[in-house]
């Protein structure tokens, strides 16, 4: 057991103690060196990166979302999405999408993480479950002795142009505890289904509101809009003045590139 390990909770410790140090044949998840968590998927090792979000106005970190990152020495850096999500048939995608949830809710644990942390959800899988969405993930996060209510479940653009199976899928996750973020094309996109769903988070590429005087009243527009939702204004390359609003959090380039914070966030945790 590494000192990285020292703040988690018993279950998690217990579960992590039992991985193995290396990849093994049948196992689809075991420690990496510096102590984090692979996931082994057809031989391809599978790591995580993890962006933060921010608070438009004290720049406190308000979550941080997870992205699945190839850690094989052929393809490092890689998405894997791009290897399997055309290819895949969906029992495979569905398969691949739930490991890497995994794989990024022990990242994040290892990590010291204390922010909420946003799990994205392939569009593939919404329309291919037939079931409770939810209810096999839930199942990960009890047996690591984890609120289920300090995840988000996000789901991808595409699926705001399907609200009705979207906010099936949404009221689903939320039965199971989770919190729910969407993304949306545009301000209009989120009016037209805002009666629909009911996510606690609403995300929205900053290249669709503009720069200057436009994005602003674009913003305070979609502010009126949100209901009880937090918005959050993604792709924030370079200066972030024009998005600042109260209940607005920024994500992107300007605010943090993605990176495996194994070793930052386990100091943190160690120093608190």
């Amino acid at each position: 057991m590494s000192d990285a390990d020292l703040h988690l909770n018993s279950l998690t410790r217990d579960f992590l103690a039992r991985l193995p140090a290396g990849r093994v044949a049948g196992k689809q998840l075991y420690r990496a060196p510096d102590g984090g968590v692979l996931g082994d998927w057809f031989g391809l090792a599978l790591s995580s990166a993890f962006q933060p979000i921010v608070d438009s106005i004290s720049g406190r970190i308000a979550g941080r979302e997870a992205f699945l990152r190839s850690a094989s020495p052929e393809d490092q850096g890689l998405s894997p999405w791009t290897l399997f999500s055309t290819a895949a048939d969906d029992a495979r995608v569905i398969g691949l999408d739930r490991l890497a949830r995994t794989v990024h809710l022990l990242n994040a644990l290892v990590a010291g993480n204390h922010a909420p942390l946003f799990l994205n959800v392939h569009g593939r899988l919404l329309a291919a479950v037939a079931d409770d969405h939810g209810r096999a993930f839930r199942r990960v996060v009890d047996a690591l002795g984890v609120r289920p209510d300090s995840i988000v479940i996000e789901t991808p653009v595409e699926a705001s142009d399907q609200p009705d199976l979207l906010a099936f899928v949404l009221r689903n996750y939320r039965n199971n505890g989770f919190r729910v973020a969407v993304n949306v094309d545009s301000p209009a996109q989120w009016q037209s289904i805002s009666s629909t769903v009911w996510p606690q988070f609403v995300k929205i590429d900053s290249r669709k509101l503009g720069r200057g005087t436009e994005a602003r009243e674009r913003l305070k527009w979609l502010s009126a809009l949100r209901e009880d939702a937090t918005l959050i204004v993604t792709h924030i390359e370079e200066s972030p003045e024009d998005y600042v609003a109260e209940h607005t959090l920024l994500q992107g380039y300007a605010l943090g590139h993605p990176a495996a914070v194994i070793t930052e966030l386990a100091a943190e945790a160690r120093a608190a």
